[in-house]
């Protein structure tokens, strides 16, 4: 039987202890439960952190990617939209190898622009018909098992902190959330 979202969302809850019900549904359409809502919302952003740990080779995908239709910013000259699925884009590189046995780095990075009139991600390069090697946070059915054993452990800790979490645990969350900004804040100025 395929492994779901709902198998990884009640193997959390397990985890998590407290005896609390299973829920229904697959993510992000949990069931209305106190687990369910918290799990609508947690579930998919740990598994994105998840997979941006390591480069788990069964969330390896390849396209092609498409123009944004934007002059890119100096000192680049192509802007491409980021892959609509991506979680975190790995490499790209050209349509063709010239030699597959040397292939060449590419330099390339992500950044914001206005496109369509909307603020999204992009990938800024100076290589045409660039193609982009990304993780694409697969279905669950395609997991290797320790991925699987991070995000329960992971989405089973943010749970206990939701739905059975302490005043002062939520914090002193609060708190590390607020150290982390200010050192992200002195690393910019």
């Amino acid at each position: 039987m395929p492994v779901t979202s709902n198998d990884i969302a009640n193997q959390a809850i397990v985890e998590m202890g407290g005896n609390q019900p299973p829920v229904v549904g697959n993510a992000p359409n949990f069931d209305n439960s106190t687990a369910g809502k918290a799990l609508a919302r947690l579930y998919t952003p740990c598994v994105a952190t998840v997979a941006r740990q390591w480069e788990w080779d069964f969330s390896r995908n390849t396209i092609a990617l498409t123009a944004t239709g934007n002059v890119a910013p100096f000192p680049w000259t192509q802007e491409y939209n980021y892959p609509p699925n991506g979680v975190q884009v790995w490499q790209l590189a050209p349509a063709v190898l010239a030699d597959p046995n040397n292939p060449l780095p590419i330099n390339w990075e992500i950044a914001n622009a206005v496109v369509g009139g909307t603020q999204t991600r992009v990938v800024h390069t100076n290589l045409a018909n660039a193609i982009v090697i990304y993780n694409n946070s697969p279905s669950e059915v395609t997991w290797d098992t320790l991925f699987r054993e991070a995000v329960v452990r992971l989405l089973a800790s943010e749970l206990a902190i939701a739905i059975a979490g302490k005043p002062e645990t939520s914090q002193l969350m609060l708190e590390s959330g607020s150290a982390f900004e200010s050192l992200a804040e002195q690393r910019q100025g």
